[in-house]
């Protein structure tokens, strides 16, 4: 014969006063957790950088055996916890002080962050022209002022979105970007202004060119540290030269009169430049600065393919990209083998 069960009887009052326990007991965590992470914060506003983390960390772990006599100061009974429930309110505490302990560091209630500055010259050194100077400027609660000193003298920097510009054309000199945000938070970024000779050399093969003679521009790699477009303007057309090879500190480009603007039988005129050229990241615009590597007389022999070919188109230069997201890509691994798991889970279960 089978035993009966028994429902065993419902204690109401015993749930209403664990249940009460319960209550009292996350509502104090979540008030200390509060008041913990106040302290923190200003603890962490007078500490030096290199102990405030540990620090607050440390204190915010100790002051855990602190809320065992609070809750006794208030009558809650603890004799009665369970080691679940224990584990429960130090972790609603300990979360509840890491939530607003961040909050309290982050803006609009504390800004202990520089700006952030990017800086690029357009080119890295220059011959006959002048130099842009590139800062590229954030800040999570925006910036007072921005100004660059060049040799000890200040100058306003012209503003292009989070872009900040300033062209200088003169001698070589020590520069410096500064920054400063709306909390006072400086930042600096140092550089030097180079002027060369010789950044450029054109060099033909001969003194009269047919269609198939090469002319060799030497450009010196140390320009910009990203690839740069050589090119050079003949009788109203602008001609690209192409990349042959690296010869010690020089990259040699080369180009022929078969190009459109050549004309045969005479003495022609080119003008040649080289554009550097840089994007942002997560901006669109292009920003470009031109070297001018001087004015040539070539002389051409009487040859019926010159000055036909279009110019040719070049590649690898600077192109718009996004911002990369630290850790995308791990996220997308273990979203994959998630995934993976969950599938395979679901059909052991069918079977």
């Amino acid at each position: 014969m089978e035993e009966e069960f028994k429902i065993p009887e419902f204690d109401k009052e015993e749930f209403l006063r664990r249940e009460k326990r319960k209550a009292k007991t996350t509502f104090v965590s979540f008030l200390f957790g509060i008041v913990m992470a106040i302290i923190c914060h200003f603890l962490w506003l007078n500490l030096d950088a290199s102990i405030r983390w540990p620090l607050c960390f440390f204190l915010a772990i100790a002051s855990i055996g602190f809320m065992a006599k609070i809750l006794q100061i208030l009558n809650i009974d603890i004799s009665q916890f369970s080691k679940k429930e224990w584990a429960g309110s130090i972790a609603f505490y300990f979360f509840t002080w890491l939530a607003v302990f961040i909050l309290s560091l982050n803006p609009p209630f504390y800004d202990a962050s520089p700006p952030k500055i990017e800086l690029v010259l357009l080119p890295e050194m220059q011959q006959n022209g002048s130099i842009l100077v590139l800062a590229h400027i954030t800040d999570n609660v925006g910036l007072r002022d921005v100004h660059i000193k060049i040799d000890n003298t200040s100058y306003e920097m012209e503003k292009d979105g989070t872009v900040y510009m300033f062209n200088y054309s003169g001698k070589n000199a020590n520069f410096e970007v500064i920054a400063i945000d709306k909390n006072g938070n400086e930042a600096r970024k140092e550089g030097k202004l180079l002027f060369e000779k010789d950044l450029i050399k054109v060099l033909p093969e001969k003194e009269r060119l047919n269609s198939t003679d090469k002319i060799e521009i030497w450009v010196k790699k140390n320009i910009s540290k990203e690839n740069f477009r050589v090119f050079y303007r003949i009788n109203g057309y602008e001609i690209n030269a192409t990349k042959d090879r690296e010869e010690n500190e020089y990259v040699v480009y080369v180009t022929t009169p078969a190009y459109e603007g050549w004309k045969n039988d005479s003495l022609n005129e080119i003008e040649v430049y080289v554009e550097v050229i840089h994007y942002f990241a997560g901006i669109d615009k292009k920003y470009s600065n031109l070297i001018y590597g001087g004015n040539y007389t070539i002389k051409t022999t009487m040859d019926e393919n010159i000055g036909i070919e279009k110019s040719p188109q070049i590649k690898d230069l600077p192109k718009p990209h996004g911002l990369r997201t630290p850790g995308f890509e791990l996220m997308i691994l273990f979203l994959a083998v998630a995934i993976i798991l969950a599938k395979r889970r679901h059909r052991v279960q069918k079977r």
